[in-house]
């Protein structure tokens, strides 16, 4: 009998939480003897190869112009300088060589992720049998006739990270959870020795006994990098020098309006006399180390606020579904302080693993800061783990496919 085909189609450059889901996706099928076919649009570091190679028998790369590459910005595409090139140079040349692919390969179910082009897959897919898999990583935010035409007219499953993004759809039998699935074993292992004595380097020897911070993630305001830069500053009006905590950075910058943004910080840490206690790491691929090293883990993402940083959309919304960094987090008994947006109630049980706060708040952050450095609470434990496990995460996909 002849394996069933599917398509899994990826357009974000780098290696997300929502990259986790379609690998954890092409394992659970591999498994099963599935021929996977990856659609990548864009993968300029390797990664995507590197990640999904084991689990797929074959990788198609589809030409797409640098303007369809402007990940986060969406009123770029579509601004009167852009248009002539987002549609005739972009959109129908990209979309034409997809319509090809999917009419040769013949597959048995196709799986795309929203945000970043997945919706506008589904509309060529209606064109071709098959089963139509859609995972909405983010919290929708089109009126509901609006999303039920969008999301739900032509899949057959529509599958979201967490309630939260569950609940934002209209009602449907078609929609359901499906939380990402995290592999517990390395959690257990982790050598962090090399980190720790990084560390050490870092700091001045009166600031190696201090209490660390870490945020790890992009560098855009969209994570709230600066809610938290500026939170450091009402901790340094609030204690004596010697009480001071250190925060660690992970993370690059990845656009021009992204440097610029970390360079305000960093002068905006300059001017106020934060130097000393703020670290701009850069990314790093061992973060799991990190957390193994440091007392508490924060997570600042915004929910919806005004941007006034160049390079950015003038409103800027979290597109977060269910935070994989905050599920590592408690994994490596973390202690973490969370803005309350999309999916993270699912994952942070306050007094259990962490504490979260309103962001829309502009001095929530900064109070259960200020609050935790006090009290200095302690991980208990993680009482929603199991929900993400690989077992469960593999069992949904089977089901349905």
């Amino acid at each position: 009998m002849k394996n069933k085909k599917v398509l899994v189609f990826e357009s974000y450059p780098v290696f997300s939480g929502a990259q986790r889901v379609s690998l954890n996706f092409c394992k659970a099928l591999k498994a099963e003897n599935f021929y996977i076919t990856l659609l990548l649009a864009d993968d300029p570091t390797n990664i995507h190869h590197e990640m999904f190679g084991p689990y797929v028998d074959e990788i198609i790369m589809v030409n797409t112009s640098d303007t369809l590459k402007q990940y986060g910005n969406s009123d770029r595409w579509f601004k009167p300088s852009n248009f002539f090139n987002s549609i005739f140079k972009g959109l129908v040349p990209f979309y034409s060589q997809c319509f090809k692919i999917l009419k040769k390969g013949k597959f048995d179910s196709m799986y795309f992720c929203d945000p970043r082009g997945a919706v506008m897959m589904l509309y060529l897919c209606m064109f071709f049998k098959g089963k139509k898999i859609c995972y909405l990583q983010g919290k929708n935010k089109l009126r509901p006739s609006f999303a039920r035409l969008i999301y739900l007219t032509f899949t057959n499953h529509l599958m979201c990270p967490s309630t939260d993004v569950l609940e934002s759809l209209p009602p449907s039998p078609k929609k359901m959870v499906l939380n990402y699935g995290i592999d517990f074993s390395q959690y257990g292992a982790i050598n962090a020795d090399a980190v720790k004595t990084e560390i050490s380097g870092l700091l001045k020897p009166e600031l190696t006994g201090r209490t660390k911070l870490l945020f790890a993630g992009l560098i855009r305001p969209q994570k709230g990098v600066h809610h938290l830069i500026y939170a450091m500053k009402a901790v340094k009006d609030a204690f004596t020098p010697e009480q001071m905590p250190v925060l660690f950075l992970l993370g690059n910058p990845k656009t021009k309006p992204e440097e610029n943004f970390k360079n305000h910080l960093v002068e905006y840490c300059h001017a106020n006399g934060l130097d000393e206690y703020v670290y701009w790491i850069g990314w790093r691929d061992n973060v799991l180390e990190w957390m193994k090293n440091c007392d508490y883990f924060i997570f600042p993402t915004i929910d919806k606020e005004a941007c006034d940083f160049e390079g950015f959309d003038k409103v800027i919304e979290s597109s977060e579904g269910s935070p994989v960094v905050l599920i590592e987090s408690s994994l490596c008994g973390l202690y973490t302080i969370a803005a309350k947006v999309t999916g993270v109630n699912e994952t942070i049980t306050n007094g259990h693993n962490g504490i979260m706060y309103n962001p829309n708040d502009n001095q929530a952050l900064a109070n259960v800061l200020i609050n935790t450095l006090k009290t200095k609470p302690k991980f208990v434990d993680f009482p929603n783990a199991e929900r993400f496990s690989p077992k469960t995460f593999s069992d949904k996909i089977l089901n349905i496919i």
